[in-house]
C-alpha cells in the first residue's frame, strides 16, 4: 500500500505528504495522557487547550465588556473604549481652557453667583488673597453720559452729542463698562472732535492699564506720530497722557488719558482737528484732563 494520503474530493486537491508514524508508549499508537493529538496534514491545529472533564475552558468563555475594578488590560490589547476616551478627554481639557479663561477675565469661580458680585449685580470687594488691586474698591457707576459733568462737556466739547455704547449697561460678573462717546453731530458744519470714555471696574484693572497704555503709546505708531507721552500725578493710583498726530495725509490729532485707581482703569480719548478747530496740542491736553477727572470723581 503505497504511503502516501489520498486527496479527498470534498476538500479539493491537497499536496499529499508522508503519513506520519503512530506515536509510541501506548498500545495501538493512542497518545499519552499528556501528548497533545497531532493534527492531521493540512489542518491548522485547536486552538482550545486540554483541560479537565466538566471544567468549563477560559477560551471558550466570553471577553468581559468592561475590565473588573482595579485589572489591568490584557497584554497587547488596549481596554475596549480607550480611544472614544483619549478624544473625549482631549475635548474636556479644550473646555476647561476655554472656560479656565473666562472666568479669569470675569472674576467669577463658575457658580451661580459670581466671586466679586453680590446677588444684586452690585460689584463687591474681593476678598483677602483674591488678587485685589490696590487702591480703592469702587462698586458703581453712573451712566456713561453721566460720568463726565454737563458743565465740563460744554466748555471743552461744545457743539457735541453724547452716543452711549451698548456696553453701557452690560454689567457683567465683577465688572462694570462704560464706553460713552461725545461727537459733533454729522452735517453740523462744525470741526470734527470726539471724546471718547472706556471705563471698567473689575479686578483685572492693573492688566487693562497696562494695555491701554501700551495701545497708546504703540497701537498707532505706523499711522500717528508721539508729540508729547508722560506719567501723571494726582489721578488715583496711577496715570499717563498720550498726545499723538496723525501723519500725512491725514490730519488729527488724539490727546489720551489712561488712568487707575483701585480697581477701576479706563482712559479719555480726546481727538480733533488742530487746522480747523483752532485748538492746540495744550488745550486738547488740558481738556482730556479734565474729562479724565470727572470720571474718576463719578465713582463710588
Amino acid at each position: 500500500m503505497s504511503e502516501t494520503s489520498q486527496p479527498d474530493p470534498r476538500k479539493g486537491y491537497v499536496e499529499n505528504r508522508p503519513t506520519q508514524p503512530l506515536r509510541q508508549g501506548t498500545p495501538g499508537g493512542a497518545p499519552a495522557p499528556d501528548q497533545a493529538v497531532p493534527p492531521m496534514p493540512g489542518q491548522a491545529p485547536s486552538p482550545v487547550p486540554g483541560g479537565a472533564p466538566g471544567v468549563p475552558s477560559a477560551w471558550s468563555q466570553p471577553a468581559p465588556s468592561t475590565l473588573p475594578d482595579g485589572g489591568a488590560p490584557a497584554a497587547g490589547r488596549p481596554p475596549r473604549g480607550a480611544r472614544p476616551w483619549l478624544i473625549g478627554g482631549g475635548a474636556a481639557l479644550a473646555v476647561a481652557a476655554v472656560v479656565g479663561v473666562a472666568l479669569a477675565l470675569s472674576g467669577g469661580d463658575g457658580t451661580g453667583t459670581a466671586a466679586g458680585q453680590a446677588p444684586g449685580g452690585a460689584v463687591t470687594s474681593p476678598g483677602p488673597g483674591a488678587g485685589a488691586p490696590e487702591g480703592k474698591t469702587y462698586t458703581k457707576a453712573p451712566e456713561g453720559c453721566q460720568l463726565i459733568k454737563a458743565a465740563t462737556v460744554a466748555r471743552i466739547a461744545p457743539g457735541t452729542e453724547c452716543e452711549p455704547s451698548q456696553f453701557d449697561n452690560a454689567t457683567m460678573a465683577a465688572t462694570i463698562t462704560r464706553m460713552p462717546g461725545w461727537k459733533t453731530p454729522f452735517g453740523s458744519g462744525g470741526a470734527m472732535l470726539h471724546m471718547n470714555v472706556d471705563l471698567t471696574v473689575g479686578p483685572a484693572a492693573k492688566s487693562l492699564y497696562d494695555m491701554k497704555k501700551h495701545s497708546a503709546l504703540f497701537a498707532l505708531a505706523k499711522m500717528r506720530k508721539v508729540t508729547d507721552s508722560r506719567s501723571i500725578g494726582d489721578f488715583g493710583d496711577e496715570a499717563y497722557l498720550v498726545h499723538g498726530v496723525d501723519k500725512p495725509p491725514m490730519n488729527l490729532a488724539e490727546a489720551t488719558v489712561i488712568v487707575r485707581s483701585g480697581n477701576a482703569a479706563y482712559t479719555v480719548s480726546y481727538t480733533y482737528d488742530p487746522g480747523r478747530s483752532g485748538i492746540n496740542q495744550q488745550q486738547a491736553e488740558d481738556a482730556a484732563l479734565a474729562a479724565a477727572r470727572d470720571v474718576l470723581g463719578s465713582l463710588s
